[in-house]
């Protein structure tokens, strides 16, 4: 018999955790949609993303219950075809929690075993990532109240899925920069020798920036250290990018800093750039793992991510 078995701990009470596998809404928190109804021998559905080897629907039913200690249901799905099962247990471990689920019986499985294994191992040890989660501070807002702000610089992170070399030339190219962030863009050396589109900036080489509502910005590249880090000036502040392996990609980390520390570029430079960063984040990934430049390009509505963007410059009523 093949057998997935995974074990985590959790920092809350049994009692608190057990409700994660009994109330409908905090089962969908870190497993899935369903339409769990808690009575014994009745079945009830699973609802998952549709893909190419399942229709995203999974087939359960409750077969053991024992709160706060044991529950146990049947799964099967059109990508088994066969009815295996699901056992999960809650042990008292101090003040928290250690939760042990045994998924077992794939022998029942219609499909290639070895690959169903494989894919279920996979899912259990994402979903119960998910669930370990839902009692971290972080996530369930019990953080206490933070330390006063530091309005000279701000930090971002995103996870990429492309190569670290690939992240960082889109910081430090006339290609890369123009494929997601400005329309226009324009590298020269201290001698005033224009780069090449392909060719990354060096330190000291100037550049000047054209976005498509026709704003532009000048600025100097500082650092461009081999295959980690990059770091340029923005105005009044700079900005640092660094790189490092993630998986199978990038962990990629934005850091504005020098930034003045006075009422105006609060608003205007770390409130009004941490918004915009986020958007050309969210542009950049799209478009290295998507392969799609998600940015509105209109020179009527194209400021439309920032603070300094009015409705009313365009003719709506807000």
């Amino acid at each position: 018999m093949t057998l997935i078995k995974k074990e985590i701990s959790v920092n809350a009470p049994r009692e608190t955790v057990w409700r994660y596998f009994e109330d409908p809404d905090l089962l969908a928190a870190w497993l899935m949609r369903n339409n769990f109804t808690g009575r014994l021998g009745e079945r009830f559905q699973l609802f998952g993303r549709p893909s190419s080897e399942w229709d995203g629907v999974l087939d359960c039913r409750l077969v053991e219950l024992d709160p706060p200690r044991k529950i146990a249901y049947t799964w099967n799905a059109n990508d088994i075809n066969g009815e295996t099962l699901v056992t999960i247990e809650l042990f008292e471990e101090g003040d928290g929690t250690r939760i042990r689920l045994m998924h077992s019986n794939f022998e029942h499985a219609a499909r290639d075993v070895e690959a169903v294994v494989r894919r279920h191992d996979a899912g259990w040890e994402d979903h119960l990532r998910i669930l370990e989660s839902q009692f971290l501070k972080e996530v369930t807002g019990e953080r206490t109240a933070p330390g006063p702000i530091d309005w000279t610089r701000f930090d971002l992170h995103v996870s990429i899925g492309a190569e670290p070399r690939k992240v960082l030339d889109a910081w430090s190219t006339v290609d890369g920069m123009e494929g997601f962030f400005v329309e226009m863009m324009r590298i020269t050396d201290p001698e005033g020798i224009e780069r090449p589109a392909n060719e990354p900036a060096r330190p000291g080489d100037r550049f000047i920036w054209r976005w498509p509502t026709g704003r532009c910005l000048r600025g100097e590249y500082l650092v461009t250290k081999g295959d980690d880090e990059v770091r340029f000036t923005f105005g009044e502040s700079k900005v640092c990018i660094s790189v490092q392996p993630y998986g199978k990609g990038t962990l990629m980390r934005l850091r504005q800093f020098d930034i003045p520390d006075h009422l105006d570029a609060r608003m205007h430079i770390h409130a009004n750039c941490r918004g915009a960063w986020v958007y050309f984040l969210t542009v950049l990934k799209t478009l290295l793992e998507k392969g799609v430049d998600g940015r509105d390009m209109s020179r009527e509505t194209g400021a439309s991510f920032s603070t300094y963007f009015n409705p009313a410059s365009v003719g709506v009523a807000y």
